[in-house]
């Protein structure tokens, strides 16, 4: 195997690393409803918050009120 081959290599292997960590290394933290307004995500509705200005931690979507997704 020569010098640009192990090159390609490990490049291809860096991108396919890159790309796993990328789409499935993020943690998605799901807040316990509380009293008062809840807050949920709506593609995500079981990434909940009482911050009205709070994003979804998936996909940064801005939270709206729970009683409004799924309309």
């Amino acid at each position: 195997m020569d010098t640009s081959q192990i090159f390609v290599t490990l490049g291809g292997v860096a991108l396919i690393s890159f790309n796993l960590w990328f789409f499935f290394g993020k943690k998605a933290t799901i807040k316990p409803a509380t009293k008062g307004e809840v807050y949920a995500c709506p593609m995500h509705p079981w990434i909940t918050s009482d911050d009205p200005t709070a994003d979804c931690s998936i996909c940064g979507m801005k939270l709206v009120r729970s009683n409004e997704v799924g309309k």
